[in-house]
């Protein structure tokens, strides 16, 4: 029996193949445009951090408030004193155990890390601190179990972009970032 069409006469049978096809959209293709949707839309979300450069310099101030909250949860949770060691390079997290500063072996402190072309200056007490290397690192900053905290302000500039943020901690504990900003 020859095939029929919908109104009643006879039709090859190419012709119902493309007239089945040409109803909508393979599989492949709607896969094949929503991949093209979805990479079009992440680059353009993405698009606004990729040109910031200060995004590092954003990302050591974000990453160095979140260790001061940690540092201080865990200085009252577990009554423990802390201190970081500003360093021209970094800085070190120190806890007091058995009469001495000794550096901490948590791992999540060693992750954050200055780049080359960042170097810190402390002020505590209005007094530049003296950030040098030395051999036995010292307590600058404070984090006491009784959730007092040295008051500070540590500066960080960027000479690879010309720029700077400021962290500044007070006796309760907490820490506020400013920046970035141009170096001046």
């Amino acid at each position: 029996m020859p095939p029929i069409s919908a109104t009643g006469t006879w039709t090859p049978r190419v012709a119902l193949r493309t007239a089945r096809r040409q109803g909508g959209f393979t599989l492949w293709e709607l896969l094949v445009v929503v991949a093209i949707v979805a990479i079009t839309f992440s680059l353009i979300q993405l698009s606004p951090s990729l040109g910031d450069k200060n995004r590092e310099l954003k990302q050591v101030g974000k990453d160095l408030g979140k260790m001061f909250r940690l540092l201080g949860q865990e200085a009252v949770f577990e009554n423990r004193n802390y201190a970081v060691s500003v360093r021209d390079d970094g800085f070190l997290v120190l806890e007091y155990a058995d009469g001495a500063w000794t550096p901490s072996e948590d791992r999540f402190f060693k992750r954050i890390k200055l780049t080359d072309s960042q170097h810190s200056q402390l002020i505590v007490e209005n007094r530049v601190v003296d950030t040098s290397n030395k051999r036995t690192p010292e307590p600058q900053i404070l984090i006491l179990s009784s959730g007092e905290m040295t008051p500070f302000e540590w500066r960080i500039d960027d000479s690879r972009t010309q720029s700077k943020i400021v962290l500044q901690g007070n006796l309760l504990g907490s820490v506020l970032m400013t920046g970035p900003e141009p170096l001046t």
